[in-house]
């Protein structure tokens, strides 16, 4: 067996932890929108825990507000161990608009796909409004939107 240098250890240790801290965080606000998608289609709850602050309000129906970091989170881990596991989104027509230069609003329409096909009836226009921090860009609110029932 092989001895590696130490100074080779270590810069592989500092690229891994770098790696790791680049992974846990949206760099841009459409970095954020891109990793919503990507914990909603992993359907690991580890991954929608980094998108949120502490002091997140997610509206995921106009009758529910859910506030609180471990409370938003726990709803999308209920909801992705029984009808959205079997579910995944992309995201379409994505617009961001910069409030203040640590403050974006994200608006883009997310189509529902299950079993191969997009699910008509779960075809949802999406908000957030991001905020900017030291380990990046996180959503402080969002929202779902119903269905127009003319659509």
């Amino acid at each position: 067996m092989s001895h590696l240098p130490p100074k080779f250890v270590a810069l592989l240790l500092a690229s891994a932890l770098f790696a790791a801290k680049a992974a846990a965080q949206s760099t841009t606000p459409e970095a954020v929108a891109d990793d919503f998608v990507k914990a909603w289609n992993s359907h690991d709850v580890k991954a929608f825990d980094r998108l949120f602050t502490e002091d997140a309000i997610w509206v995921p129906v106009a009758e529910v507000r859910v506030v609180g970091h471990a409370d938003v989170v726990k709803g999308f881990e209920d909801i992705h161990n029984t009808w959205a596991k079997k579910t995944t989104i992309t995201a379409k027509d994505t617009k961001v608009q910069l409030v203040r230069p640590d403050v974006a609003v994200i608006l883009f329409h997310a189509k529902y796909v299950q079993d191969g096909k997009e699910v008509p009836v779960l075809d949802r226009a999406m908000i957030l409004v991001v905020v900017k921090g030291a380990d990046g860009w996180k959503i402080a609110a969002g929202q779902l939107t119903k269905q127009h029932e003319g659509a």
